[in-house]
């Protein structure tokens, strides 16, 4: 692929990021408290609408490896989803009613994770095709995760922009979903006409059962590991994510400062991406994965020291002391999750031979499924458990108690750290080299 090529098929991962990263950022809170449904409520529903969407995961791996079309394996998937997607981000960005039901939420919430799933799958197969080598591999998969990150940049801006001249959190949502619904067909139709895909023809094999194809992966040690590993780290992201306006408001309380603190971290976010793309070349990536997650465990630490020192100051130097912490944590989010999506497609590689048939796409629907458990998780778990055992009421901000206050902080800090550190382990302990891949790339070739 020439370098047009590249940018075109990587930024089909743009507006994906840019209505997803919000989904806990802006669109949550949004829910709970501006349009009524309440913090429980509005994290359960999100959990079941990532879980329905779970199951459609498996499908989409195995039509994507059994019913390649005539336009190629890839490209009809990434066709479909567009119209979803634009569906789906009207409804959630600009809900046609200011009370909208648990079911309408659902609804929505279910049609646009369906389009992520078309999309995401499908990409991820596509690039074990256009990027066959261990690093060609890393650098195409680091491209597209700038371009996520070139997604998310452009949706924080947009509501630091708002805010200026109207800080409510509908117009900030409202502005970010019109400029998704801008982008999403003008990427999609580019990288259909620009993006080579393979022309296999549809496998000659009856179709499988999809969940009984994923039994098949649940005993490959090397994959879970991995597949584990981003769990973790999906969940700790989320997490973070889902607290960040909560954190921002009652445990720092600069909550004027929110959306220019987290474009600050998304700008260095793709200063890391460049460090740990660097590092995965130089080494391997699973070493590089690691390091990047006891990077995020070093600076939570630090982020935990430091708030007991700053915690009294005046709101400048407090903002000063805050916006160190997050642009320091920046570095790290773009570091594990596009390493790991290189590392599964290696992997990949090994069970093509071993199996002699082609199963990209089930096993990043295997990884994509097992990781949106972790995004689900991470929205849910902290709401019911800040609900119910702190009886923390996201309505009235700092007029909670100092418990709840206390147990955002140290929720917001001690799970990611116990998660990445985990996660750092099973990436340092992963076995396929660069040499053994480039001896399997041989064998399927030959």
């Amino acid at each position: 692929m020439n370098l047009f090529q590249r940018f075109s098929f990587t930024a089909l991962n743009l507006p994906t990021s840019a209505a997803g990263m919000p989904m806990f950022i802006f669109i949550l809170p949004f829910y709970a408290d501006d349009l009524g449904l309440g913090l429980s409520l509005v994290g359960i529903i999100f959990f079941f609408g990532r879980f329905t969407d779970i199951l459609t995961d498996p499908v989409m791996g195995v039509l994507i490896d059994k019913f390649p079309s005539k336009w190629g394996k890839h490209k009809l998937w990434v066709f479909l989803s567009a119209p979803v997607f634009m569906l789906a981000t009207y409804l959630i960005f600009l809900p046609t009613t200011d009370q909208p039901t648990s079911l309408y939420f659902f609804g929505a919430l279910f049609l646009l994770y369906s389009a992520f799933t078309l999309s995401s799958i499908t990409q991820l197969s596509w690039s074990s095709f256009l990027a066959p080598d261990y690093d060609d591999r890393t650098k195409l998969l680091t491209l597209r995760e700038l371009m996520a990150l070139l997604g998310m940049f452009s949706v924080i801006l947009i509501p630091a922009i708002v805010e200026i001249n109207d800080p409510s959190l509908k117009a900030k949502v409202n502005a970010i979903g019109l400029f998704v619904l801008l982008i999403i067909p003008l990427i999609t139709i580019n990288a259909l006409r620009h993006v080579p895909d393979s022309t296999e023809s549809s496998s000659s094999e009856k179709l499988t059962n999809p969940f009984k194809a994923f039994k098949s992966l649940f005993s490959n040690e090397m994959l879970n590991k991995i597949v584990f590993a981003a769990v973790l780290i999906a969940f700790c992201m989320s997490l973070n994510g889902a607290l960040y306006l909560i954190w921002m408001e009652v445990v720092i309380e600069l909550p004027q400062y929110s959306s220019r603190l987290m474009l600050a971290y998304y700008v260095v976010s793709v200063l890391g991406l460049s460090i740990w793309r660097y590092l995965g070349i130089k080494t391997s990536k699973h070493f590089a994965a690691g390091i990047s997650c006891i990077y995020a465990i070093i600076i939570l630490s630090m982020g935990f020291i430091g708030y007991w020192f700053v915690k009294d100051f005046a709101d400048l130097p407090k903002l000063y002391a805050v916006g160190s912490f997050i642009v320091l944590f920046g570095f790290a989010f773009s570091g594990p999750l596009p390493l790991i999506n290189a590392i599964v497609a290696d992997v990949s590689d090994k069970l093509n031979l071993e199996r002699g048939e082609n199963i990209s796409g089930t096993v990043f629907s295997y990884l994509t499924t097992f990781t949106k458990v972790g995004f689900a998780l991470a929205a849910v778990l902290p709401y019911l458990v800040l609900e119910i055992f702190w009886g923390f009421d996201i309505s009235i901000g700092t007029e909670n108690s100092s418990s709840s206050k206390m147990a955002i902080f140290y929720i917001y800090t001690f799970v990611p750290i116990i998660s990445y550190s985990i996660a750092a382990y099973l990436l340092f302990s992963h076995s396929l080299s660069r040499e053994e891949h480039a001896k399997i790339k041989a064998d399927l070739i030959n």
